[in-house]
């Protein structure tokens, strides 16, 4: 008897260590077994988003303000729809920025509108209200696309609905319950900036996904991200720069290398000089560069009869800094004869942060010459140099 009740006991024993070990080894609740976020409404896509007061305000007021109601209404489109919180991030940055410059905040209503008292110039609101267009145009990309879309390889590429803007989606699983990868999927929401190079990219995620709607999905993006991505605040800083010269004043434009081995379009006959004025920035110039030499690639413009210019624009192309081709060190020359050049600006370690930008360098001169050159002397590195744009300017200074 004592012996059958000394069994039972170490059977009992065993079978709770049992029921423990196996609580213990069973896959944790959400391994990619949690149901996707995947809901359904009757309304369009715009009246999904009113439908939710105090979360979407500010993506509506710039909807509507800029006339693309119908796009939320009409068209089969995928909307990563950003809340009130990621216009607030961006607005704030926006007004820090304009505050250590002097100037008082503005708002969103403002932006919107493209009428702006707090810039005092209408053609600056414009540009900014155009700009706004732009970024919000991004969240919305043509076509139907949930999550599972987005599951095989890297991703896949979508065009954004106005400019066809190319943006980037991936699905991804969040961290969940102690595991990594363990919880409900989630996209990533990339902006390309028009680079195949991801380290370049800027993202986005969502928090909620697959919400199916009348005329598209709406993908929810979680509320901590900056609307815009990293472009709001300095778009809507950037001064464009004044009348470009090139198309006012006529004349001509060359390109001269020290080296007599360098010619223009050796590198690709497609990528010649002329791309540098064909208002494309996705087109470029690129060449030979050796830093060897004192004068690697001259710029020279000859306009056809003299003129004043104070300003001048380089923009960096696509892929510049992923190999170091961006300019770095240069100077600006005025003559009226070629032989004798007068230094009118120089410039060293400068710095293209991303692909794409435009940078204005603004000199002094009051004088008018019938050539003009930029001597450029050094660039990041590598043995190749490239701009996608350059324009020489002239900004009126009142005295």
């Amino acid at each position: 008897m004592k012996k059958s009740n000394l069994y039972s006991r170490y059977l009992i024993a065993f079978l709770f260590s049992a029921i423990i070990f196996q609580a213990g080894c069973k896959k944790e609740k959400g391994y990619y077994s949690t149901q996707d976020i995947n809901s359904g409404t009757s309304l369009n896509i715009y009246d999904y988003l009113k439908s939710k007061p105090g979360v979407y305000d500010s993506l509506l007021l710039v909807i509507d303000k800029l006339k693309m109601k119908s796009i939320l209404t009409d068209s089969s489109v995928s909307v990563f729809a950003v809340s009130n919180p990621s216009f607030q991030l961006a607005i704030r940055n926006l007004n820090d920025t304009r505050r250590a410059n002097g100037k008082r905040a503005i708002y969103l209503t403002e932006l919107a509108s493209g009428f702006a008292p707090a810039l005092a110039d209408l053609e600056k609101a414009k540009n900014d209200s155009a700009h706004l267009d732009t970024m919000v145009s991004r969240y919305i990309v043509k076509g139907l696309f949930k999550s599972t879309d987005f599951s095989l390889g890297d991703g896949r590429e979508l065009l954004s609905v106005r400019g066809d803007y190319p943006m980037h989606g991936k699905r991804q699983y969040a961290d969940a319950q102690g595991m990594q990868n363990g919880g409900p999927e989630v996209i990533e929401f990339a902006n390309t900036k028009r680079s195949v190079f991801t380290p370049n990219w800027a993202f986005a995620y969502t928090s909620s996904v697959n919400i199916q709607a009348k005329n598209g999905i709406v993908h929810l993006i979680q509320p901590d991200h900056v609307f815009g991505y990293d472009e709001f605040a300095r778009r809507l800083t950037f001064i464009p720069p004044p009348t470009n010269l090139f198309k006012k004043v006529l004349g001509k434009m060359e390109v001269k290398f020290n080296n007599p081995d360098y010619k223009d379009g050796t590198v690709n006959p497609g990528e010649k000089f002329i791309k540098l004025f064909d208002d494309n920035v996705l087109t470029k110039f690129i060449c030979h560069f050796n830093v060897q030499n004192v004068k690697p690639v001259t710029f020279l413009w000859h306009p056809v009869t003299p003129v004043v210019s104070n300003v001048y624009t380089l923009t960096s192309a696509n892929d510049s800094k992923e190999y170091s081709r961006n300019p770095k060190s240069w100077r600006v020359e005025g003559s009226q004869d070629e032989v004798n050049w007068t230094l009118l600006d120089t410039r060293q370690d400068m710095v293209f942060e991303s692909n794409f930008q435009n940078k204005v360098y603004d000199f002094n001169n009051e004088v008018a010459y019938l050539h003009y050159r930029i001597v450029f002397l050094s660039n990041t590195g590598d043995d190749l140099f490239q701009l996608s744009e350059w324009t020489m300017n002239f900004r009126t200074i009142y005295k």
